[in-house]
C-alpha cells in the first residue's frame, strides 16, 4: 500500500484562480440572450393584452348602448356617436330620457389612443350599432381593425 503525503492533496495555483475574462463574457452573453428573448415575449403579451382590452371596451359600450336605448328609446345616430354617453344630444334622434354614463372623453379612446368609431346601422348587422377600433396601425380600414360585429 502506498502512503500519500498531505502535499499531494494541495490544489494547484492554476486550479484555484477562478474564472477568466473570456468565461465571464460567455456567461454574460448567454444571460443577455435569455433576457432579450424574455423581453421580446413580453412585448407580444402586451399586444395581446391591448386586443383584449379593446374587446372588453366594446362589450362595455354595447351594454351602455342597450341602456341608452332602453332609457331613451333609440340608439344614438352615427353623427352623435359615442359622445352621446358624455353629453345629451341636441340633434335628432333625441332620447326621451338621458343619463350620462361616461365621465370623460378618455373613455372613448382605444388602447392605441385612437378614438373608437361608431356607426349605426352597423355594416354586418344593420339592426345593431357597430363600434370599431383602428387597431395598432391607428388607421381605419386595415386588416387589424376590430369590430364588435366580428
Amino acid at each position: 500500500m502506498k502512503i500519500q503525503s498531505k502535499e499531494n492533496k494541495r490544489i494547484s495555483p492554476r486550479m484555484a484562480r477562478g474564472f477568466s475574462l473570456f468565461e465571464m463574457v460567455i456567461v454574460m452573453g448567454i444571460i443577455g440572450l435569455i433576457l432579450g428573448g424574455a423581453i421580446y415575449s413580453m412585448g407580444k403579451i402586451s399586444d395581446s393584452a391591448k386586443v383584449s382590452t379593446a374587446d372588453q371596451d366594446m362589450r362595455s359600450f354595447e351594454s351602455n348602448l342597450e341602456q341608452y336605448k332602453n332609457i331613451g328609446g333609440v340608439y344614438p345616430s352615427t353623427s352623435q356617436g359615442l359622445e352621446a354617453f358624455l353629453k345629451k344630444p341636441t340633434d335628432s334622434p333625441r332620447p326621451r330620457r338621458w343619463i350620462q354614463t361616461l365621465k370623460d372623453e378618455e373613455a372613448l379612446l382605444d388602447p392605441w389612443d385612437t378614438k373608437y368609431k361608431y356607426q349605426y346601422p352597423g355594416s354586418k348587422d344593420p339592426s345593431r350599432p357597430e363600434i370599431i377600433s383602428a387597431g395598432p396601425d391607428k388607421s381605419f380600414g386595415g386588416d387589424d381593425d376590430q369590430s364588435n360585429q366580428d
